[in-house]
């Protein structure tokens, strides 16, 4: 019941379909490439019956296929190509015939391609009815998709086509009312039954031997759908829906999701001009980003940049959050706001959960990162992890939320939005406050549930009366905990900058929480997002038990030289020094006065730092620090070696490979075995780092650290460098590096990249060695690191 469709989408059809560029339609066809840009674009509508010719050579159509074509590009191609057309009734459209196909339909080629081919050879796919699902979250495009694929596949149903609106997101039709509707168009008078079973029945009767299409949009639930489906042969029904048809029998889904970024700029250009595009690119990506690359959202946004003097500029300044966003997004007809309500609305009207879904949807806002996991989200609305698991899949079924992973959800951006108006709406600011604060709680309780489990020694307290794992004590596995931790590193460092932003008690929070991650870092070897957060605590004005003001600062010096930046660790080691004295811990004064004397010699500063290193292992001697004497060792040897007293060093080192196995964990031994390497290489004894380090590099592969293992090949390398072999220097040095890009914050990179330099320029391979200074310099640049000024000389030599 459509009429045939624009020759501009048929033609885009057939040649993507054979898979042919426009240059090389027009080569082989001999058109230019102009015109067929033209004619795909609708900026000639009537080509030329020799020009129509020649494209259907060029694209090989079939008969019927050719009648289509040169149809559509006929004046007259307004018309039905059905046998016969039912008479009345439709919910949105009174005929029931398609909407017009999208004027500024953009995009979505590979869905496309895959729906028309669907529809245009239904009986490849099955042998009966064939039944296809768009699911996708409200102003996705699931309509403008079904849409224009009907329009395209119309030969196919040469008895017609059918769009019934089931209402989903308003007020459902009734399975009774949709029948009713159904049999209208279909033309078969009305016979005064209300019973669902008489009318499903007289509805097949009515298909039966016809080839159509019937396209039912915006359903409601399987319950509404299953008895619309046809039964006959020969009938192809195209279902879209906000919920997810999942028990829909036989039924093939495609689950529509946002656009990605080069189509939303292409959709932009068609509403506001590809010329606006060109002039500020960067504006237009950031008016789609804004827009969370939702086509409804785009569709309106764009219009409006015509009454903005700054343009684009201005329109995505504009597309701030809060209403303001919500305003722009707004069109005559309903806006963003309102398509999203529409699917809140329709899950209110379902089973008592989906009613209890809706009613914590707004809750659900003051989760502000790209994800949150099913334990937080349990945490903050308080009830159990498997009813709240059933509570957010009702969401995940109406696409008000996405699960990229097991027990791991995300709310689209705008969804956010409104449910962020709908909790202003509902909560007051006390409320609001309260919920956030259940959300820390929650990864407080992880973090400190893990040192638990770790067997950590509580150095701050953290076992008191009120523990800090409270609420995780259900979790009682060691790499259970580590492994939700680590997808969690990102939304960590958020709610430690958010909680150090807020009032004292939540600075105190902020501190626990940072203190929390040196360990599983260590466990982990990431160390940069522990970086970012005790940078946020460091210095926070809060009043703090001293144990936790030892702890930030020492170990933001521990943060620092794992970064390598051993310059910048030393003044929070003195710093921290006099505060781990008044404090009288000796774990906690030993570890101070290790990590001071290593740092100092790192620093050039040797004889600085050898006391230190002597004190700490006089202190190790007691039993509360014994477990840190392997690290006073090896701090101790690298010190002696940095001063030239290579006696004293062989003997640190050799009772501290000694002690590791009874006092070091696997990853801690691999650990030190780095450092002592890395010593020897620096007191000139390069043979034995060498054979230190390539041991210690089997090993560390063994455990499946790779961040270590990226260290043990960096001073292996060096290793390779003083020895002159620049070959093997080269190829552990490259292997390094790729592990390093992996782990972006841990900047590790830029040392790599710059001793693998080193190794190239001693091959001869100068442009080569060139490029990987240029990259170093970067990454230098980024943590203000003093070796950039070496590099840049390495740089400046002809």
């Amino acid at each position: 019941m459509s009429t045939a469709p624009p020759f501009a989408l048929l033609l885009r059809h057939h040649r993507a379909a054979t898979g042919l560029t426009q240059e090389r339609l027009a080569e082989r066809s001999g058109l230019s490439i102009q015109a067929i840009s033209a004619l795909e674009s609708g900026r000639r509508r009537r080509p030329r019956p020799t020009t129509i010719a020649l494209l259907a050579d060029t694209l090989g159509l079939s008969p019927e296929d050719r009648r289509v074509f040169a149809a559509a590009a006929r004046p007259s191609a307004g018309g039905s190509v059905r046998r016969s057309a039912p008479k009345v009734v439709g919910r949105i459209n009174a005929s029931g015939r398609l909407p017009s196909p999208p004027a500024d339909f953009t995009g979505r080629s590979q869905q496309l391609d895959e729906l028309t081919t669907l529809l245009r050879a239904p009986f490849r796919a099955a042998p009966g009815i064939v039944v296809s699902v768009i699911g996708g979250m409200g102003g996705v495009g699931k309509t403008a998709l079904a849409v224009q694929a009907a329009h395209l596949a119309i030969d196919a149903s040469p008895d017609g086509q059918i769009y019934l609106n089931l209402g989903g997101g308003t007020r459902p039709l009734t399975v009774e009312e949709a029948l009713a509707a159904l049999l209208q168009l279909l033309g078969v008078p009305a016979d005064g039954s209300t019973d669902v079973e008489t009318a499903a029945a007289r509805y097949r009767s009515a298909l039966a031997g016809r080839q159509m299409l019937i396209v039912l949009d915006d359903a409601a639930s399987v319950e509404q759908v299953t008895p619309l489906m046809p039964g006959v042969a020969g009938v192809v029904v195209l279902v879209t829906s906000r919920r997810r048809l999942t028990e829909l029998a036989g039924a093939r889904h495609l689950e529509l999701d946002v656009m990605d970024e080069t189509e939303a700029i292409q959709l932009l250009g068609r509403l506001v001009g590809t010329e606006r595009i060109d002039r500020d690119r960067d504006a237009a990506r950031e008016v789609v980003r804004r827009c969370g690359l939702l086509p409804l959202a785009i569709s309106i946004a764009g219009p409006q940049v015509d009454r903005m003097a700054g343009g684009l500029r201005e329109l995505a300044d504009r597309l701030v959050e809060g209403p303001e966003r919500l305003r722009i997004l707004t069109g005559p007809s309903g806006g963003v706001d309102r398509s999203i309500s529409l699917s809140l609305t329709a899950l209110a009207a379902g089973t008592s959960t989906d009613r209890a879904a809706a009613e914590v949807f707004a809750m659900l806002s003051v989760f502000e990162g790209d994800r949150f996991p099913l334990r937080a989200a349990a945490a903050v609305l308080g009830r159990r992890l498997d009813e709240t698991e059933n509570l957010l899949e009702r969401l995940v079924d109406s696409h008000l939320l996405e699960t990229p992973a097991p027990h791991q959800y995300r709310m689209h951006d705008l969804v956010r939005v409104v449910a962020a108006a709908q909790a202003e709406r509902r909560f007051d600011a006390l409320a609001r406050e309260h919920l956030r604060r259940r959300e820390t709680a929650c990864y407080l309780a992880m973090l400190w549930r893990f040192d638990e489990l770790m067997g950590r020694p509580d150095k701050y307290g953290s076992r008191g009366e009120q523990a800090w794992s409270a609420g995780a004590e259900d979790v009682s596995d060691t790499a259970v905990a580590a492994e939700w931790l680590d997808a969690e590193l990102p939304n960590l460092v958020r709610l430690v900058r958010r909680s150090a932003q807020g009032d004292s008690v939540e600075q105190v929070f902020a501190v626990r929480m940072a203190l929390g991650m040196p360990n599983l870092a260590g466990r982990l070897m990431r160390f940069g997002e522990t970086h970012q957060a005790l940078e946020l605590v460091v210095d926070l004005p809060v009043e703090l038990d001293l144990r936790l003001d030892v702890g930030r600062k020492y170990q933001m010096g521990f943060s620092y030289s794992t970064l390598g930046l051993y310059r910048d660790a030393v003044p929070w080691r003195e710093r921290a020094l006099p505060l781990a004295r008044r404090l009288g811990d000796p774990w906690a004064l030993a570890a101070v006065l290790i990590d001071l004397g290593y740092n100092l010699g790192r620093s050039g500063r040797a004889a600085d730092g050898l006391p230190y290193a002597e004190e700490a292992l006089v202190v190790t001697e007691q039993p509360q620090a014994a477990k840190l004497r392997v690290g006073a060792l090896v701090g101790l040897g690298a010190l002696a070696g940095w001063l030239g007293d290579v006696d004293r060093q062989r003997i640190a080192f050799e009772e501290a490979i000694a002690r590791m196995p009874e006092r070091s964990s696997p990853g801690a031994d691999a650990v030190h075995r780095n450092l002592i390497g890395h010593a020897l290489t620096e007191s000139g004894q390069h043979h034995a780092a060498v054979e230190v380090l390539t041991e210690n590099l089997g090993k560390v592969r063994e455990l499946g650290t790779e961040v270590i293992e990226s260290d043990t090949l960096e001073v292996l390398g060096l290793a390779w460098l003083a020895l002159g072999d620049h070959a093997r220097a080269r190829k552990v040095l490259a292997d390094g590096v790729k592990i390093a890009v992996r782990y972006p914050t841990d900047h590790r990179e830029g040392r790599l990249r710059h001793y693998l330099g080193r190794a190239l320029a001693g091959l001869g391979l100068v442009d080569e060695a060139r490029r990987q200074w240029e990259l170093a310099l970067i990454q230098y640049q980024l943590v203000a690191d003093v070796r950039v000024d070496e590099v840049r000389r390495l740089l400046a030599e002809p």
